[in-house]
């Protein structure tokens, strides 16, 4: 049990008489004889970052799963995802921003869209009478530059080496100029 003194707030008669003191870092006040205490300990605190704490490492300590989250750390360690908390102290997660706006606006045109066409397939119209749904443009896929293909970060690392050495992409030989009849 804790006694009521160690917690106590600091009575009228205390800030009456004076023995309060402000302190230098924190600006919170003390008693005067545990001021320089507080002060070692401020001054330390105020001049170190903290750690970020990691719930995630610390609930999966000694248990089975945690070799598998040290190797997708290993693996993705160029990239690193700090919380908000984290971003706001200054440190960059290394990721794209995020354009919800104009992938917002992509979608309502595309649900505008859909909607015309089921009209006018309801007033009985062909399929074929409408022009082509608009293109949708993701600016975070990557182009594959053999098939022009559009890709996400991680399936275009797969892709585009395969890619590249599929004959499909290859033009064909050129054949001789006259054709046997």
């Amino acid at each position: 049990m804790t006694s009521n003194t160690q917690h106590r707030m600091p009575s009228t008669a205390d800030m009456d008489t004076g023995n309060m003191s402000l302190c230098r870092y924190c600006n919170r006040h003390f008693n005067a004889e545990r001021l320089a205490k507080h002060e070692k300990i401020c001054e330390k605190m105020a001049h170190t970052k903290r750690k970020i704490f990691d719930a995630a490492r610390h609930r999966l300590r000694g248990t089975d799963a945690e070799k598998y989250v040290k190797k997708a750390q290993t693996r993705s360690s160029g990239k690193s995802g700090y919380s908000s908390a984290a971003a706001a102290s200054g440190m960059s997660a290394g990721l794209k921003k995020n354009n919800w706006r104009k992938k917002h606006e992509e979608f309502i045109q595309a649900i505008r869209a859909a909607k015309q066409v089921q009209a006018h397939l309801a007033r009985g119209g062909k399929l074929s009478d409408l022009p082509p749904p608009p293109p949708s443009e993701n600016p975070d896929y990557i182009q594959c530059p053999h098939c022009s293909r559009r890709f996400n970060e991680s399936a275009a690392e797969r892709h585009i080496p395969r890619c590249a050495t599929m004959l499909h992409n290859k033009p064909k030989p050129a054949q001789g100029t006259q054709r046997r009849r």
